[in-house]
């Protein structure tokens, strides 16, 4: 008999919660009218678009107003930095490739923020960064392949003392610790819906009110002109009850897995001493713990395990194509082979102590511990 699988790897993605795929498949058959038509029925539609709306904006602490729906957290971002194309812009070192890779597809001037020993991104070294033709800086709220969070309230003061755009990507955060946009002092904050137990397909870019957005899709006009393209009903209502549902076990979900994270940590020092751990002496969110094994190949590493049943990840998902080490590693110092040893293990609404017992006993077996 098989074991069942152990999942650790949240952080690349979380299975839909069952309200949310029972909302999904209503709206497919009861609200699947265009929300733009005039007549009666397509009113469902334009119902289920509000109401996704604000359980979002309560879980963001936003106006509903202020959110325009895209297609994921890739197209937030993209939308984002379109509002630079050109220009200079400053980047954290450590941001996601959607982040990167579209400020220099759109031909931005691109200035890499270099991290602390503890992997965060400082407000002096954003400030130091900036240039008098400056237009955007982005910084992430949380890292997807370290957890550490990044001083955002304080980054937001130094770039609009310049009178600049600041921008936050928030995918790995939302949903997994508390967010308050209005307070944060960023223009722009990118969500997506399947890393909270939501549907893929399916996000939103904030955008504070009195902010300019030149719109990345033009056509018929939805959300407010800023993003054409007939709404996909059933994705934003599956997020909208994602978003309620995050909110709701919000406190008790980052106490459980903070516990879980300590406790796998603990265990993973005593049992293997040369582990490395990053971020642990920064802020981190409650359920990713990047570790590194010397000399053991991530590749290697997450095949064994997986053998055994045990899924995990060497960081990012989806840069696993490439083939090459995490950037975040080597900017936080590593050189390639070490940047090639880590492993990223997160937890999620529905890891038990047994699954970390399971994990531990696997690379006791894998690593001859």
């Amino acid at each position: 008999m098989t074991s069942p699988i152990v999942y650790l790897d949240h952080a690349a993605t979380t299975l839909p919660d069952e309200a949310v795929v029972e909302q999904m498949t209503r709206c497919l058959t009861e609200a699947w009218n265009n929300p733009s038509s005039g007549y009666f029925a397509a009113g469902k539609a334009r119902k289920e678009l509000r109401l996704a709306r604000q359980a979002l904006a309560d879980l963001l602490n936003a106006r509903q107003e202020e959110l325009v729906f895209t297609s994921g957290g890739t197209e937030a971002n993209a939308l984002a930095l379109w509002q630079a194309a050109g220009k200079h812009v400053v980047l954290s070192a450590v941001e996601h490739p959607s982040v990167l890779e579209n400020a220099r597809g759109f031909d931005c001037q691109v200035t890499l923020v270099a991290t602390d020993e503890n992997g965060v991104i400082q407000p002096e070294a954003v400030e130091a960064a900036i240039r008098p033709d400056t237009a955007l800086v982005s910084v992430q709220y949380a890292n997807n392949e370290t957890g550490v969070i990044h001083p955002i309230k304080e980054i937001a003061k130094t770039v609009k003392a310049r009178k600049l755009l600041f921008h936050v990507d928030a995918v790995q955060a939302a949903g997994q610790i508390p967010l308050d946009l209005e307070q944060s002092g960023a223009d722009m904050v990118s969500v997506s819906a399947h890393k909270l137990y939501g549907p893929r397909g399916a996000g939103c870019l904030y955008v504070r009110r009195g902010t300019r957005l030149r719109p990345l899709l033009s056509g018929g006009g939805q959300e407010n002109g800023m993003r054409s393209g007939t709404e996909n009903i059933p994705a934003f209502a599956g997020f909208g009850v994602a978003a309620k549902l995050a909110k709701d076990d919000l406190s008790q979900r980052m106490h459980r897995e903070t516990s879980l994270r300590l406790s796998l940590e603990k265990q993973l020092h005593q049992a293997f001493p040369s582990c490395q751990i990053f971020g642990e002496m920064a802020d981190r969110l409650p359920g990713i713990t990047a570790v590194r094994f010397p000399g053991i190949g991530s590749e290697w590493l997450i095949a064994q395990l997986d053998l055994m049943g045990v899924q995990v990840s060497g960081g990012a998902a989806c840069g696993s194509h490439t083939g090459q080490p995490s950037h975040v590693y080597r900017a936080m110092g590593l050189n390639v082979d070490e940047a090639d040893q880590v492993i990223r293990l997160s937890l999620g609404r529905h890891t038990t102590e047994g699954h970390i017992t399971r994990l531990m006993e696997c690379l006791k077996t894998i690593l001859k511990v």
